[in-house]
């Protein structure tokens, strides 16, 4: 199982919880069975072209990944982190 944490604005959509376990082989397929268990946050995690929104940041075991690297394997233990992204001047 890999797990994926996220801040309270996804959490606050699935019942206020901060971080949930998925079986995937790939970043994707998690991020994939996150938004199918929980369609709430489907929108937040997904853009309507249907790749990652690129208002959030994905890390894989504290490694900030680029949208391109959401095919990244997956194994037990790891985590991924899903984070709004920061921006600012």
């Amino acid at each position: 199982m890999v797990r994926i944490r996220f801040t309270s604005l996804l959490g606050q959509r699935m019942g206020g919880i901060s971080s949930v376990e998925v079986a995937a082989e790939t970043v994707a397929s998690a991020l994939r069975a996150l938004t199918d268990r929980y369609p709430a946050v489907t929108r937040l995690v997904w853009s309507e072209e249907n790749v990652l929104n690129p208002m959030m940041a994905v890390f894989l075991n504290n490694r900030l990944l680029a949208a391109a690297e959401l095919d990244a394997a997956v194994k037990g233990g790891d985590e991924i982190e899903i984070v709004p992204a920061v921006s600012g001047g």
